[in-house]
């Protein structure tokens, strides 16, 4: 287990059994996972941190948590986007807002996403407001872009103030 995802789990512990994904159920090839939410998946399965932040799987149950269903259909949004700025951020990566790859969302409807420029061990990931003229860029992976949110080191201007809460908490459903 690497150091972030130890970390995420002394703050937030995951469910005793996550549900597991079962990648078989969905077939997604063209979307690389890079190891670390791999693990992150393993541990937490999909679900909501700290009723604000869904990260999804390959093969989730519910098609709304599901990386290549949710990839697809904002690869298809940003494809018909002009978003200048976000196109110039990603012009050195060497890819554009159509290729990006989402791992996660918020309520607000915000997208938390990977860079896919290289090996995906070392994706950047960027945090795109959901009317997409704002987005931040860490150089970290899921659980670490997770971890710093839930501890407040990294602060998103797009994302409420009141988050994170002082006992961050991980839920399979937070509304059911």
């Amino acid at each position: 287990m690497n150091d972030d995802i130890h970390d995420l789990s002394a703050l937030c512990p995951p469910p005793d059994e996550p549900i597991p994904l079962n990648a078989s159920t969905r077939s997604h090839p063209e979307v690389a996972i890079p190891p670390d939410h791999q693990a992150l998946n393993r541990l937490y399965g999909v679900g909501c941190f700290d009723e604000f932040l869904w990260i999804y799987g390959c093969g989730a149950a519910n098609r709304n948590l599901d990386i290549g269903e949710r990839s697809r259909e904002m690869q298809n949004i940003l494809r018909g986007k002009e978003v200048a700025d976000l196109r110039a951020h990603l012009e050195p990566y060497g890819v554009g807002p159509e290729d990006l790859v989402q791992w996660g969302t918020t309520d607000n409807g915000d997208a938390l996403m990977w860079i896919p420029a290289g090996d995906p061990e070392q994706w950047d990931s960027i945090l795109i407001s959901a009317g997409q003229l704002f987005f931040a860029t860490s150089s970290k992976s899921s659980a670490g872009v997770l971890l710093d949110l839930l501890t407040g080191t990294l602060r998103i201007n797009f994302f409420p103030e009141d988050f994170p809460s002082g006992t961050p908490e991980f839920s399979e459903n937070p509304y059911a």
